[in-house]
């Protein structure tokens, strides 16, 4: 009965990566779309007329995009309208929920683990880069098959913010928008108001805040000045040092 219960759940952590790898060919398929929709100017004036072949190419690549969208916006629509919804960090006991997620390998539903982050990554890279921008979910996933449940919430933070950090679910992203991505890897600096964001609103701390967008661009910026220095604690893989650091900026808002 151990072998098969094993069998399965090996099974079906195989199937929910193969389900998010497939979901990222389609990202990444769309991703070079919208790049070579570019290839023209987009409309933008020019000093010299491009090519007829860019313009060409340009052409058809927007149409793709605008297919591939209208696909994908009514193929969720249709079958499953909740799936683009960020899991809220203000929900009551939401840490140790997507903590004990990463034991999850539903067939039908993303584990919590990897819609929290995989859609908090999408949001915040819409806010501080240009389009297009490519977010891998199989790597968020990747992630998550390597932790454990910890002990103490700041210790299983730590250990996720340095699993996402190396897994780099946030592939390729445009030009910034602002400072917060101009000089820190964008996955440390994502991943970080992400993990710090799920901490906050496990100590209830943005009281008068409901709206998640308005809650990452607070935390971006509080943390923004400590990111040199997560960064580095994240090259020395220093989880202790990492913890540590998660606390202290804690302690500041």
């Amino acid at each position: 009965m151990t072998n098969i219960s094993r069998t399965a759940d090996s099974f079906a952590a195989h199937a929910v990566c193969m389900a998010a790898g497939l979901r990222d060919c389609l990202r990444a398929a769309q991703f070079y779309t919208r790049d070579m929709s570019r290839v023209d100017g987009l409309g933008n004036a020019k000093r010299s007329e491009p090519p007829f072949l860019s313009r060409l190419v340009a052409r058809m690549a927007r149409l793709a995009d605008g297919f591939m969208t209208w696909s994908t916006n009514t193929a969720i629509a249709v079958f499953l309208p909740s799936w683009r919804k960020l899991p809220s960090p203000f929900e009551p006991g939401m840490i140790n929920a997507v903590a004990a997620a990463i034991r999850e390998n539903s067939l039908v539903h993303n584990p919590l683990f990897n819609a929290y982050f995989f859609r908090s990554a999408v949001r915040i890279t819409e806010r501080y880069s240009e389009p297009p921008y490519l977010v891998l979910e199989h790597r968020v996933d990747g992630a998550r098959r390597l932790l454990g449940v910890g002990d103490a919430e700041g210790d299983f933070l730590a250990r996720t913010l340095l699993a996402l950090v190396e897994a780099a679910p946030v592939a390729r992203v445009a030009k910034p928008k602002g400072p917060l991505l101009a000089n820190i890897e964008a996955n440390v600096a994502i991943y970080s108001i992400a993990c710090v964001a799920l901490l906050f609103a496990a100590e209830e701390k943005p009281m008068a805040i409901h709206n998640e967008d308005e809650f990452f661009a607070i935390v971006a910026a509080l943390i923004q000045p400590r990111l040199k220095e997560m960064s580095a604690l994240i090259t020395r893989r220093d989880v202790a040092g990492i913890s540590k650091e998660l606390e202290n900026i804690k302690a500041m808002y």
